[in-house]
């Protein structure tokens, strides 16, 4: 947009220049200003777009003069460095005419940047040096930014939480800056956007909580202002016959009803414990009790007394008795006075601002630790929980964000574990502290012996999904290395590096078990069922996102099965011109991290129970031959000839024993896999070996 909207000329601007513009020795060239207000009609008609031409009140704003002051000292001065321009809309409700908004379109130009209210939105261009040239593109030489309308907090948060932030971690990370030893500011600024981003969510979650006012009557005003300029306290008998006169006494009373209203706003306002935030329950409370305190302050002013003393004397007791009862201002001050020292100096900062994963455990160490304070309070139990689910919520939401800017299924696997373990110590902090605070909740339950709250122990954790969602992740991925690896290992091409020229000579004891180079593209193949899975989000726990990764998977599991269709069919012939078993033991110990495939486990299983018989077979010749005892061996006979000692001769032939039946047992793991032990053929040989093992014990030989 900027390059067609260059404006150059030979000279400084047509008009006189104002008395701030300062011009250097150079004589630079300033940027006209109908080639700068030609620039802003097209900004301003994408950033605050109503329609796609230049609105009417636009051109007529810059047609005013005060505002082509402010644009001139914009270009040419370097002290001003901003041009503010605002957009007011206003909605004739009973106008349906197309032209309506242009007609209620107003637009402001300035150079202070300021809030006006909330139905504005603005544009902010910023210098990016002293002046505007005219020789340079406009877009070079300026830094746009749109403020819509609404909240302010939520405006400023968004710049912080979805730009700047990120902008600038993203800059550390790349530039190298966070990995220089010495160099602690960039640590300490992303901490302050942190705090920053934190205060504008703090401001923009609290709960607006109404100002009471306490319109007091205007005789009473009238008389405590005079009785003040005298140097005294009003009393009663300053209002004379005023205090008998009903139609007065009315008035005051109908007064304190109003009052009563006004002070129920706030001693009856709640919020549902079971919506929002943690902060937003926390902010909540604080407030609640500045407001009361507020309130507390009023109905102890001079005015409110005096009032109240009037009805007594008028015997309108009525209105004073339900002032201090139907209020409910003690009964809830004692309440938030009770519930706050729980809420007061709460730690949930500490997790809104953690940047780290080890941050977020430790900030839900902290939390829990705090929460246990309620047993010093009356807080309700079945409110904490639903305050425990909202800090489950809080927590899922910074556990996304921390981990938004690592993109779990892209980085190297090695670092995609160092990250899995941080998670979940995270979620093993939180079930430990969460059983220990159950604990002292049941002891606060039964100690009131509020048998109806039999309860509803059972809360609902929203990070669960998301750790439930990591443990797929965590699965899927060591699944894939472990397959890829093994491929990697087991599908290498028939030629071979440098230096293993001999290999097509048979000198290699491996190469008749390798595959064809042909099959080599099976990596390639489970490079690319990888990433079905590696471009979606995998940590989107919405229905929609749960089904993307589901469908994912499914895509993912049919490309592998072609791969390990063509394995198991490579596999099955290996085994089937195998000349021996030596040779069928070697092919399962290169494949044997693969048998975790149910389609590949399947089809060898003919092979595994062939060759488990085999080593049960060697086992049990294994133990034929100790049974004969070393003094009628063969082995005795030849330690005789050797002039080996009886004893030396016996313990040796019971080591030999021993590490033949140890690499008996490692063929057990080449045919079964890892975790063999617990296949029910190597329980048996498991029990089988260890108790044969024990008889080989040299132990006694030396005692």
């Amino acid at each position: 947009m900027g390059d067609s909207l260059e404006a150059t000329v030979g000279s400084s601007m047509g008009s006189e220049p104002p008395p701030s513009v300062v011009v250097d020795a150079e004589s630079v060239a300033i940027m006209d200003y109908d080639g700068f207000t030609n620039y802003i009609r097209k900004a301003v008609t994408i950033l605050l777009p109503e329609e796609d031409v230049v609105p009417v009140p636009l051109n007529a704003a810059l047609d005013e003069p005060d505002n082509q002051e402010c644009i001139r000292k914009f270009l040419a001065d370097p002290q001003t460095q901003a041009l503010y321009i605002q957009r007011s809309c206003f909605k004739d409700d009973e106008n349906e005419e197309t032209e309506k908004e242009e007609k209620y379109t107003e637009y402001y130009i300035s150079n202070d940047v300021h809030f006006t209210n909330q139905r504005m939105a603005s544009l902010v261009c910023i210098k990016r040096g002293a002046v505007i040239e005219a020789d340079k593109s406009i877009h070079s030489q300026l830094r746009l930014i749109n403020f819509s309308e609404g909240s302010p907090y939520e405006t400023l948060h968004s710049f912080i939480s979805k730009t700047l932030a990120p902008y600038f971690k993203s800059y550390v990370k790349e530039s190298g800056r966070a990995d220089r030893d010495g160099d602690k500011m960039a640590p300490s600024v992303e901490k302050k956007l942190a705090e920053l981003e934190m205060g504008l969510l703090h401001l923009q979650q609290n709960i607006d909580i109404p100002e009471v006012t306490l319109n007091i009557n205007s005789t009473v005003i009238q008389v405590v202002k005079k009785c003040a300029d005298e140097g005294r306290k009003a009393k009663i008998t300053d209002f004379g016959d005023r205090v008998e006169d009903s139609t007065f006494l009315n008035t005051l009373q109908n007064g304190v009803n109003r009052w009563i209203k006004e002070i129920q706003k706030v001693t009856k306002l709640d919020r549902d414990p079971s919506s929002g935030t943690a902060l937003q329950e926390i902010s909540f409370w604080l407030n609640l009790e500045r407001a009361l305190h507020r309130i507390q302050e009023k109905r102890e002013s001079p005015e409110v007394a005096l009032t109240l003393n009037i009805l007594k004397h008028g015997k309108r007791f009525h209105a004073t008795v339900s002032f201090d009862t139907d209020t409910g201002l003690k009964q809830t001050l004692a309440m938030v006075a009770d519930y706050n020292p729980l809420m007061k100096d709460f730690p949930i900062n500490d997790l809104l601002s953690a940047t780290e994963l080890d941050k977020i455990r430790q900030a839900v160490q902290s939390i829990f630790n705090h929460l246990r304070k309620i047993r010093s309070t009356k807080y309700p139990i079945q409110r904490c929980l639903r305050l425990i689910e909202a800090i489950s919520r809080d927590l899922s939401q910074q556990l996304l964000k921390v981990l938004g800017t690592r993109r779990l299924m892209h980085i190297p696997f090695d670092e995609f574990e160092r990250v899995m373990n941080q998670c979940f110590e995270v979620f093993s902090c939180w079930d430990d502290e969460y059983d220990k605070l159950q604990g002292i909740l049941r002891d606060i339950v039964k100690k009131k012996r509020d048998e109806h709250i039999k309860m509803v122990w059972r809360i609902a954790p929203a990070h669960k999904k998301l750790q439930q969602r990591m443990e797929h992740m965590r699965k899927f991925r060591r699944q894939h290395e472990q397959l890829r690896t093994v491929i990697v290992r087991v599908l290498r091409p028939a030629r071979q590096p440098a230096g293993s020229s001999d290999a097509g000579n048979g000198t290699d004891p491996k190469q008749p078990y390798s595959l064809d180079s042909a099959d080599a593209n099976a990596i390639e193949e489970v490079n690319l069922a990888y990433e079905n899975v590696k471009e979606i989000e995998c940590l989107d726990i919405s229905k929609e996102g749960s089904e993307a990764w589901d469908a994912a998977i499914k895509r993912y599991e049919e490309r592998i099965d072609r791969v390990e269709t063509r394995i198991t069919a490579h596999l099955r012939d290996q085994l089937g011109t195998a000349k021996n078993a030596n040779e069928m033991f070697r092919i399962f110990s290169r494949f044997n991290a693969l048998f975790v495939r149910p389609h590949i486990r399947g089809a060898i299983r003919e092979y595994q129970t062939q060759l488990i018989q085999r080593v049960k077979d060697d086992i049990e010749a294994l133990h034929e031959k100790f049974k004969v005892q070393y003094p009628q061996s063969k082995d005795c006979r030849l330690s005789v000839v050797r002039d080996l000692p009886p004893v030396a001769g016996s313990i040796i032939w019971a080591r030999q024993i021993d590490n033949q039946l140890t690499m008996y047992l490692k063929r057990v793991e080449d045919v079964l896999g890892k975790g063999w032990e617990s296949h029910i053929d190597g329980q048996k040989l498991k029990a089988d070996g260890d108790s044969f093992r024990a008889k080989l014990s040299t132990a006694e030989v030396f005692q």
